[in-house]
Order: structure tokens, then sequence, then C-alpha cells
């Protein structure tokens, strides 16, 4: 399992093809979209700085694969733990 803020977040982990619906705001939080189901997820928090970094250099309308695990203890919302 792995930890996020000190708590775990693997819990229920996938990767998904995603596309950036809206670009990292000033609170590290973004919106994607899971190309194959049109879900969109609010992605709230990153496992590392690198990937956290890499996600906010990356501009709307871009896609790839991202492993997401749900947010522990905040409603629909997502955790990025990589590519």
């Amino acid at each position: 399992m792995e930890q996020v803020g000190g708590e775990t977040a693997a819990r229920g982990s996938e990767t998904r093809l995603v596309r950036i619906e809206r670009e990292m705001n000033d609170h590290g939080a973004m919106t994607v979209r899971v190309v194959e189901t049109g879900e969109l997820r609010t992605v709230v928090a990153c496992a590392t700085s690198d990937l956290r970094e890499r996600l906010a250099s990356t501009a709307a309308g871009a896609e790839f694969p991202l492993r997401l695990a749900p947010s522990p203890g905040r409603g629909n919302s997502w955790v990025a733990l990589g590519w």
C-alpha cells in the first residue's frame, strides 16, 4: 500500500488513460477525464512532489495513462500515484 500524507492511498488503485480537462490550480487540484468512460475525476493530491511537478507542467488536452486511487476521507476525489 502506498502512503500519501501519512494515509494509505493505494486501496482501489487503477491505471486509466486520462485527458487533462482543467490544469492544476494553486491548491494542487486538477480535473481529468477518463477517456474510456468519460468520467470526470478531481485529482487533489500526488504521491510524490516529482509527480506533482510533472502534472502541473502538463497542458490541458494532454492524454496519458495515470495510476489513481480514491483519496482517503475526501469524498469523490483522487490521488495520483504514478504514470
